[in-house]
């Protein structure tokens, strides 16, 4: 008998409400033995259930972060999720400080102090706003946006509010959204598209040897490259994004970088894909390299990849499934891109980009 439910993603939101309930409690109690006898309920027993709720939320604020590693977003819930996930980050340490503190005042028996029972309650009232806020976030990548829910069910995503952006002589295979987003699905003019779209920082379009083949009824731009590095971008900056990459490079060897926030050859954030199977997540900053995080991948057939840069959280997924996950300061604005390093060569069928709030 499994304990996680076939209908639940993970255990979070099986444990979630426990610590919300018992905090709740305790600040209710703690608000009632204002007006009650100690014989009836004395601070005691306040303390103790604050310290329960506040352990509880370690519990469960660690199964919120295994949980976000397993759960895949649309575009619109990253910036809920970084929000969810930094104030209940907030929560677990105002409690915790909380708890310490009430004990503290037990132990120095400031407590026997009619006025001090009343600031304790006080001090507790920031909490309940991190609570709501938390609580808020989380409702709202679940309810708003369906974060862990239709497990039982196959979902479609579909694409809207685009502008075609092709010109009379040829059908571009660049589209782009009213908000600036744009996804790039390549058909026969997809060489094109690839030199009006973006700009090289090392090597050139001729280095890359570009063509558009076709395999399975898909279109793929085909990029080959003998020795070297070639690094090309987008012409815009993006601050907060999200990047969707369609790519096969079962016939490469050496490194894939997927770029985001790229501000020069020496600085920008980047999800690195080996073709040995092993994903890098991290940040260069002078031509130094700061490792985020390292994972593991099967780099064979043509596979879906997704990287984030959303404030200070950094994620990357390998076919909808987190692989890297980590953080830093917040980066300044960049383009996106690709840099590839080695021999041989890929296949794109699609990048999409989304901007996050």
């Amino acid at each position: 008998m499994e304990f996680i439910p076939e209908w639940a993603p993970n255990i979070h939101p099986l444990l979630v409400h426990f610590p919300i309930g018992i905090i709740i409690l305790a600040v209710l109690m703690n608000f009632v033995s204002l007006f009650i006898s100690d014989e009836w309920w004395d601070e005691k027993k306040s303390t103790i259930i604050y310290l329960v709720g506040s352990l509880s939320a370690i519990g469960v604020y660690y199964s919120g972060k295994s949980a976000a590693d397993s759960v895949f977003l649309p575009a619109e819930a990253q910036s809920v999720l970084n929000n969810h996930a930094d104030w209940a980050f907030w929560l677990v340490w105002f409690f915790i400080a909380f708890a310490i503190l009430r004990i503290g005042l037990h132990y120095f028996k400031q407590f026997e102090k009619p006025i001090t029972k009343y600031l304790a309650f006080v001090a507790v009232l920031p909490g309940l706003f991190i609570l709501y806020e938390t609580g808020e976030n989380g409702a709202e990548m679940v309810f708003g946006y369906g974060a862990g829910t239709g497990q039982l069910l196959e979902k479609v995503e579909a694409t809207s509010d685009v502008i075609d952006l092709s010109s009379n002589s040829y059908e571009s295979s660049f589209t782009q959204k009213e908000n600036g987003d744009w996804f790039w699905e390549i058909n026969q003019n997809g060489v094109t598209d690839l030199i009006g779209n973006f700009h090289w920082t090392q090597g050139s379009v001729n280095d890359l040897n570009p063509e558009v083949l076709v395999s399975n009824s898909t279109q793929y731009l085909k990029l080959s490259i003998t020795e070297g590095s070639n690094t090309f971008v987008s012409h815009s900056n993006y601050q907060n994004v999200q990047v969707d990459y369609y790519i096969d490079m079962t016939d490469f060897d050496g490194d894939l970088t997927l770029i985001h926030h790229f501000i020069d050859n020496n600085n920008f954030d980047y999800v690195q894909l080996k073709s040995s199977g092993v994903i890098i997540q991290g940040r260069k900053e002078q031509a130094e390299d700061n490792v985020f995080q390292e994972g593991k991948f099967e780099p064979v057939g043509n596979q879906f990849f997704r990287v984030v840069g959303n404030d200070t959280h950094f994620r990357g997924y390998v076919n909808k499934e987190m692989a890297v996950h980590g953080h830093g300061d917040a980066p300044e604005s960049g383009a996106v891109g690709l840099r590839i390093e080695g021999k041989g060569s890929i296949l794109i069928s699609k990048i999409e980009l989304s901007q996050l709030k």
